[in-house]
């Protein structure tokens, strides 16, 4: 008996982190289109010379076989990246960068529950980057980060 084959995800037609992440090497803002993406007409169109952090970028949902269907970018309407932590009090990041036309989206279910259950993880530090607010989810509560 075979086994069958695995469906790999794929970005598709989904180019949300060309819009929503900041890239510094393009001097890219957080929360808008990047100058060289197509969205749905081809994508990236530096795509063999882009940077290395869109080059090594994967978002949660393509990443981690066990995400939800629902954390797929163009649904969920938020990319999700998971990295190893920059500091001593945190092993693990998980940054939502949320799109502006859904800025209330992380708070609904099933996202709301599934922040709330990584938060819990240990040492885990989930932030959410909501257009120019950001949040911190902890076990049970939401906190806005004030700027000076």
């Amino acid at each position: 008996m075979t086994e069958a084959p695995t469906q790999t995800r794929a970005c598709g037609a989904c180019s949300l982190c060309c819009k929503l992440l900041p890239i510094a090497a393009l001097e890219k803002p957080h929360d808008q289109w990047c100058a060289h993406c197509r969205p749905g007409a081809g994508g990236c169109m530096i795509y063999d010379s882009r940077p290395e952090t869109c080059r090594t970028f994967s978002c949660y949902w393509l990443a981690d076989p066990a995400a939800g269907e629902h954390w797929a970018p163009l649904k969920a309407k938020m990319v999700v990246q998971i990295t190893g932590g920059h500091d001593a009090a945190f092993d693990r990041f998980v940054d939502v960068h949320v799109d502006r036309g859904a800025a209330d989206a992380w708070r609904k279910e099933p996202y709301a529950a599934d922040l709330q259950r990584m938060s819990a993880e240990p040492r885990t530090l989930v932030r959410i980057f909501q257009g120019h607010r950001t949040f911190i989810v902890r076990p049970g509560e939401v906190l806005e980060v004030k700027r000076a």
